[in-house]
């Protein structure tokens, strides 16, 4: 779930424990859940572990789907909400660093947290209220520590994501890494190679887009993840130190986006968007808004920029060039840009093409022409005439200033 967890999905996950302890079997809240319970911060997912096994699981609940017989998870649908129920289980193998070789139902929840990443997920939260925890978590939260459960280099080695996640999840929470932890990213940092571009890039998304994003920079680069990560290989290849300024004014960046054209600018890799974000298989919006966003902050530090603000008004919208000047002001320290931005846009009476008494169409069909840029470079200069109150908004008077342009060129 990606949206802060409503209150009927909390309800429902207490309807599921509760008809599992009345069935005799035991069954708790873990996970993510019980460590953002515990700090007071907002959830995002609910996973419930039982002692049920999958059938058992499946025979006492009327509406089910076995998502993960194999795993054993079913997904219980209580008052229409999908709930994923998971047997106690543990895990061995691993050689592809991801998935367990083997997997063994268990009886107690000390035996099925023991196979978690780190100890502020390795817990667990009953109907009453009282917190299974038999790795630390609890004391770890209060230290904001992120530890890994047991010995590091097996968790690591059992999925090499975890290396990611651990710095993703100190960059959330605002959380230093245990040295011992930290040095095991050290160590294994190659074995990123085993995972998934898309689940390193789903996860290096979350930490670029997180509270502390400096740090997960710092992160990556002092471990040496940086030099295995797909894209980030190169993007942060010739930038080794960072200032505490630089570091700041990233903290300063509002949006994914903004976050990645800032990286950009800041190592001079402008040129690199397209490939970088390729070959993290980022999606082709990201890729669009960061190429076009690092284009007009260069537009901006242009000499003529402030004479041209309002045709880049019309052509890129309020949107784009204002979440721009916001990135341009904060890496130049250069005040005022999007307050200017914003004058010139209150007083300009046509702010969109779409705005126009004309549509592209009726000049087409008007002027008699064949479709192509023309077009739009005829809305945009009418835009411009009628904002300088040069010609009305008026249907009648802009096909006459077309046509008018249009013999002027011809």
């Amino acid at each position: 779930m990606s949206e802060v967890m409503k209150t009927d999905v909390i309800e429902a996950g207490k309807q599921v424990l509760k008809k599992l302890e009345e069935a005799g079997y035991s069954a708790y809240f873990v996970g993510g859940y019980v460590r953002d319970t515990l700090l007071g911060r907002p959830v995002h997912d609910l996973d419930i572990a039982t002692s049920a096994r999958p059938e058992e699981v499946m025979v006492l609940f009327s509406r089910t789907v076995p998502t993960g017989l194999q795993h054993g998870t079913v997904t219980v649908l209580e008052g229409g909400v999908p709930l994923e129920v998971t047997t106690f289980r543990t895990e061995s193998g691993y050689k592809d660093h991801r998935r367990p070789d083997e997997v063994r139902f268990v009886a107690t929840i000390e035996e099925d947290l023991a196979r978690r990443d780190f100890t502020v997920n390795a817990m667990a939260l009953d109907l009453r209220g009282r917190v299974v925890d038999p790795f630390g978590g609890q004391k770890d939260l209060q230290n904001r520590i992120i530890r890994a459960v047991g010995a590091s280099q097996e968790r690591f080695a059992e999925d090499a994501l975890r290396m990611l996640r651990c710095i993703r999840f100190a960059s959330q929470l605002g959380f230093a890494i245990d040295r011992t932890t930290y040095e095991a990213v050290r160590e294994l940092a190659e074995d990123i190679r085993y995972v998934a571009v898309e689940r390193i890039n789903a996860e290096w998304n979350k930490a670029l887009a997180s509270r502390y994003p400096d740090r997960a920079v710092m992160d990556v680069l002092e471990t040496g993840l940086a030099r295995v990560m797909p894209g980030l290989n190169v993007l942060l290849s010739g930038k080794q130190e960072w200032s505490e300024t630089e570091r700041e004014r990233l903290r300063e960046v509002n949006g994914l986006a903004a976050r990645w054209s800032y990286l950009f600018l800041v190592c001079g890799r402008e040129a690199d968007v397209e490939s970088v974000l390729r070959a993290l298989r980022s999606e082709k919006k990201l890729i669009k808004s960061c190429r076009q966003m690092i284009d007009l902050v260069e537009m901006l530090r242009l000499p003529e920029a402030e004479e041209r603000s309002e045709r880049w008004l019309l052509e890129y919208g309020w949107d784009a060039l204002s979440n721009a000047a916001s990135l341009y002001e904060i890496i130049y320290q250069a005040a005022g840009v999007t307050a200017r931005l914003a004058r010139t846009y209150d007083a300009m009476q046509v702010k969109t093409l779409q705005e126009l008494a004309v549509s592209g169409a009726e000049l087409q069909q008007v002027l008699g022409r064949k479709g192509g840029p023309w077009i739009r470079a005829m809305l945009l200069r009418l835009s411009l005439d009628v904002n300088k109150g040069e010609v009305p908004n008026e249907r009648h008077a802009l096909l006459l200033q077309a046509r008018k342009v249009i013999d002027e060129y011809t």
